[in-house]
């Protein structure tokens, strides 16, 4: 299963509001730069997270954007549902044979309650969990202690 490009950079974007919000709002610009992402697609990209209730936005020459939630409270499946259609293959089967139906049943199922694993599992990782672990990652081997 392949993320889409939404759904990566529209997580990069609100990691990146988590990790900089406490100095107040943050501007796309400034997003756009850090994660190398044009200015144009994360300005896309903010229009279905905010209606999703994620971010809160000021307009004005002291705008910008910040999360409406703490970050421990936005998990991974959260967001990918702002962006991840159904994944699974509903179409009708094209044999109508009813050997054919029966495996195109069990295939639904088993891709059903993967793609129900799937959410299960990104359900327990947060913002705040992708944080902590970015920052411990960018600051591996040198002299710094973070607390946890």
């Amino acid at each position: 299963m392949k993320l889409a490009t939404q759904v990566r950079y529209g997580t990069r974007m609100l990691l990146d509001l988590a990790m900089h919000q406490s100095k107040g709002l943050v501007q796309m610009s400034n997003i756009a730069s850090r994660q190398n992402i044009s200015l144009k697609y994360l300005e896309q990209l903010i229009i279905p997270i905010k209606n999703a209730g994620f971010v809160t936005s000021k307009r004005g020459a002291r705008g910008g954007h910040s999360l409406a939630k703490r970050p421990d409270q936005i998990t991974l499946a959260q967001i990918i549902r702002v962006f991840e259609k159904e994944r699974a293959p509903k179409e009708a089967p094209d044999d109508t044979s009813n050997y054919s139906e029966h495996q195109d049943s069990l295939i639904i199922e088993a891709w059903d309650e993967a793609i129900e694993a799937f959410y299960s599992r990104l359900e327990k990782i947060t913002l705040a969990d992708l944080s902590i672990s970015t920052t411990q990652k960018l600051w591996k081997g040198s002299d710094l202690v973070i607390f946890t």
